[in-house]
């Protein structure tokens, strides 16, 4: 199903990376509810399988954000959250650390209230988490949020699993300049609206190929205003930042 680009009708998309990632502590509740008073236009979040079958919200799949060894898909969600306080004791502007939040408790709170893209992530040797695809599509349909929930991943496999589910969900490539080749091949395959290519890969050809073949394209991470300014000047349709604030001031006054 092929949607309007979103220069395409004059729309820039402010994405808070992981909330406001710049002023609070990354995938959390605090960061969120930051990037919504930012008014950013969609909060991305990354998506791991816990032993427990959770869904936590942490961007690494191996502890060692928390100063630990080990793997996330090794521990229940429960031990997922004592090992992130553990390694977060202080008190973070103000408020105790609250934990690695679930996908469920995180839509539940802010579904009605903002757009997401999920990033759906890989296992530490970067597999499809089985059964992660479904819990994340299931969760999503359950609370009638599809039409505005945008889901993204590096693997092809996991783009393709979810595209298996229904013809309505809305699928981004995200592009590792490691991997850069054949991008637009990639994306056709699994039937994606979206490529998210890292800003350093970005080019006025690359976006006018992007909309030739209808894809929007929306980059990774900029906090800069002078870089999102020139992106914008590319073409690009959406910024990907952990400074919401500031792409929103970037956006307003272009």
């Amino acid at each position: 199903m092929s949607r309007p680009i979103p220069s395409q009708v004059g729309r820039r998309v402010v994405i808070a990376h992981r909330g406001a990632k710049a002023y609070r502590p990354e995938n959390t509740v605090a960061a969120y509810e930051l990037a919504i008073d930012q008014q950013c236009d969609m909060i991305e979040i990354d998506l791991h399988l816990s032993s427990d079958a959770k869904i936590p919200i942490t961007h690494d799949s191996t502890l060692e954000h928390f100063g630990r060894e080990g793997e996330v898909a090794d521990h229940t969600l429960e031990e997922l959250r004592i090992i992130s306080h553990a390694a977060h004791e202080a008190e973070v502007h103000g408020q105790s650390w609250e934990g690695i939040p679930d996908l469920d408790e995180v839509l539940d709170r802010f579904a009605e209230r903002i757009p997401f893209n999920l990033e759906i992530k890989t296992d530490a040797n970067h597999q499809p988490y089985p059964g992660l695809q479904r819990m994340a599509y299931d969760q999503v349909v359950t609370r009638n949020i599809l039409e505005p929930t945008l889901f993204s991943s590096f693997s092809d496999a996991v783009l393709a699993e979810l595209r298996s589910f229904s013809p309505y969900v809305r699928l981004a490539l995200l592009l590792d300049p490691r991997f850069a080749e054949r991008p637009f091949e990639r994306a056709a395959a699994v039937g994606a609206e979206a490529v998210n290519p890292h800003h350093s890969m970005v080019t006025a050809e690359l976006v006018q190929e992007a909309h030739t073949r209808g894809l929007a394209v929306y980059v990774y991470t900029v906090d800069d205003p002078e870089k999102m300014r020139e992106l914008f000047g590319l073409g690009v349709d959406g910024i990907f930042s952990n400074a919401p604030d500031v792409l929103r001031e970037v956006v307003d006054g272009l």
